[in-house]
């Protein structure tokens, strides 16, 4: 067992101390010790990282023995238990966290008493994230001005089109697209934002966090300027949302590799899904509301029932082994064709994939005819977009499709044809989303540089351009 060489003077009072701490003074697990461990703990010994071979991001790892294969907790001894030791070490080789400030005084005084009145779990399951158990955060404002500009990695037409909302830095951000009124800020949302939806003239759909830490799927007034309703936390950044064709449903996927499903109105969560190996990085229900596809990283798009988040099949078109397009592509988009009721997914790779989930079940089977499907074209369709580097984002509307990536250029196609349309130029970064309203002929594009463009789709023309940085002279 780990013993500190020494403990520091204050240590030996906070000890001390803790031993006249009124019972009815109880520590919380989750309002006071977890919020302690996720801050200075998890980015060492977290779901990606865990050093020594120990982890404290759910209570389970927590609890549960590291390399050393000791347990790190002894109910009711501090000083027997591991964690504690790690925690007070004077050596800075053996103190936790390494490379950084020690914990402080209160923060050592919460653990402990937290230790000598049991260690005990007070949360609702020892096997969720204590992230996503943890009540969602309370943001910052965003800057009063803008000293350079951010990625924009999310935009969304208001459903009159009179308004852009653009993803900001603890922010969105709505534009009038006519120029004629200032831009309304709407802060103290996450750090990032990666997902907007509006749900209706007032209601927005947002999905963002904080890279490797936090993500928040939520929903916000743009009449009050407020977070009126908040779905759920996750134990990453949530990369992509979306509403179902009734309105009654919302989804999220997440670089925690965790897709979800809520009721919009009572907010509740329906179910939730880990079934891809990385990023999620999309997510869409199908026209006719029977399914939600996400795609991920791992290069397969999974087909949900909706209700119920049952697994209904995979799809591997993106890891072709025969034809014209093969190779194994990781999927960063997808959205579905209302028309044809087609799924549209793309990522790396020449071409978009347009498929239908009934049908690559079909085409899945099983193990008793596998050497034939092998040898079978199937049912997908592939539009050959012409773009050289990756394909980062998606929209179809009326039967047309938009594609935008690292290339910097929008490329139009016709999905029934397959033909392509016209290409817009004139970004000089990578482009990571589009938006568009059909009715005015109006597309809108948004680069990791912060600049947006509109186009008129009629003629291919641009419009605007401009910085979505408030308060940011080019």
């Amino acid at each position: 067992m780990l013993t500190p060489k020494w403990l520091p003077t204050y240590f030996l009072f906070l000890l001390t101390a803790l031993s006249t701490v009124s019972a009815a003074q109880g520590v919380s697990f989750m309002n006071d010790v977890a919020p302690i461990l996720m801050t200075r703990c998890a980015g060492c010994h977290g779901p990606k990282k865990a050093e020594g071979g120990y982890r404290i991001h759910t209570f389970r790892f927590l609890s549960a023995a590291g390399d050393t294969e000791e347990s790190p907790l002894v109910a009711g001894t501090p000083d027997r238990s591991p964690l504690w030791q790690r925690l007070i070490a004077n050596d800075a080789d053996v103190r936790m966290p390494q490379d950084d400030d020690p914990l402080a005084p209160q923060q050592l005084q919460i653990i402990a008493q937290w230790i000598r009145e049991g260690a005990v779990f007070d949360g609702p399951d020892r096997d969720i994230s204590f992230q996503a158990l943890m009540p969602p955060r309370q943001h910052p404002p965003a800057p009063e001005q803008y000293r350079v500009p951010v990625p924009i990695l999310a935009l969304a037409f208001s459903p009159d089109g009179k308004y852009l909302a653009t993803g900001g830095y603890n922010e969105i951000v709505l534009w009038d697209v006519a120029h004629e009124q200032p831009p309304r800020r709407i802060g103290n949302l996450p750090q990032r934002i990666h997902g907007i939806v509006w749900k209706s003239e007032n209601k927005v759909l947002v999905g963002g966090g904080t890279p490797g830490e936090y993500g928040e799927l939520s929903i916000v007034d743009v009449t009050t300027g407020k977070r009126e309703k908040v779905f759920g936390t996750f134990d990453d950044i949530v990369l992509a949302v979306a509403s179902n064709p009734a309105g009654d449903l919302v989804a999220a996927g997440s670089a925690g590799m965790q897709s979800r499903v809520y009721q919009h109105g009572s907010g509740q969560m329906l179910w939730q899904a880990r079934v891809h190996s990385d990023w999620v990085t999309g997510v869409a229900f199908s026209p006719d509301n029977q399914f939600l596809v996400t795609t991920s990283r791992d290069q397969t798009a999974k087909v949900h029932e909706v209700q119920s988040g049952t697994l209904y099949t995979t799809y591997n078109g993106h890891r072709k082994q025969l034809g014209k397009f093969t190779g194994r592509f990781a999927i960063y988009d997808i959205t579905f064709d209302a028309r044809s009721g087609a799924a549209c997914t793309v990522g790396e790779g020449r071409a978009v994939r347009i498929w239908n989930p009934v049908m690559a079940q079909k085409e899945n089977g099983d193990a008793s005819d596998m050497e034939g499907r092998f040898f079978k074209a199937g049912h997908t369709r592939f539009i050959e977009h012409g773009l050289k580097r990756a394909t980062l984002t998606l929209a179809a509307i009326n039967g047309q499709l938009f594609a935008a990536g690292a290339d910097g250029e929008l490329r139009q196609f016709d999905i029934a044809t397959a033909k392509p349309v016209r290409t817009y130029r004139g970004h000089s970064d990578w482009v990571y989303a589009v938006a568009s309203v059909p009715e005015a002929n109006l597309v809108a594009t948004g680069s990791f540089d912060g600049e947006v463009r509109l186009w008129n789709t009629s003629t291919g023309t641009l419009i605007r351009t401009f910085l979505a940085a408030p308060g940011l002279t080019p």
